[in-house]
């Protein structure tokens, strides 16, 4: 039976500058425009919060958690940051970690490294595989732009594989003398 509730995204992302903020919100934006229930910390009311717990329910409850790769998530997720700087997204690399060590396969599949424009994949943390697993491009805020992020969120391959045709049917091949002599 097809799925009708949205799909539910968890958006981790680091505080690099206020241009990548506006960035993150822009996709997050465009992902909400275009049927995606979308979890992001810019969006919480603006009263005192747990962000370790929100964190924690966010990823637990959310169907992909997108990793919005920067110079800087990157070294704060693979433990090259101080333990007093981001301390918020130390909590979540950590948890993404534990995930990934419980249930490599399944969380794999739900935890998305996306490369917005002006970053490169080498911003992907190593612990997400940048070279030998899926990423996710976003070469700008239209469907054309986030189209391979759209389709593994919405489950929406890019071609659909046809119908098994006929078999043919092959005659079989007269048997030849090889000029091989049997021994006596």
């Amino acid at each position: 039976m097809p799925r009708t509730d949205p799909v539910r995204v968890f958006v981790s992302y680091t505080h690099d500058s206020p241009e990548h903020r506006e960035h993150v919100l822009a996709l997050s934006d465009f992902l909400v425009r275009h049927g995606l229930d979308v979890t992001l910390d810019q969006w919480q009311p603006v009263a005192r919060q747990d962000w370790y717990t929100w964190a924690i329910a966010g990823i637990e409850t959310a169907d992909h958690v997108i990793v919005v790769a920067s110079a800087r998530y990157r070294e704060v997720a693979d433990g090259y940051a101080s333990a007093e700087s981001n301390r918020g997204l130390q909590s979540e690399a950590a948890l993404l970690r534990e995930k990934l060590h419980s249930d490599r396969p399944a969380w794999t599949r739900k935890i998305l490294p996306v490369v917005l424009p002006g970053h490169t994949p080498a911003e992907i943390p190593a612990f997400l595989q940048p070279q030998t697993a899926d990423h996710y491009l976003v070469t700008g805020f239209t469907v054309a732009g986030c189209e391979p992020l759209l389709r593994v969120l919405t489950g929406q391959a890019p071609y659909v594989k046809p119908a098994p045709g006929r078999v043919p049917v092959l005659p079989p091949r007269p048997i030849k003398p090889s000029g091989i002599h049997p021994r006596n």
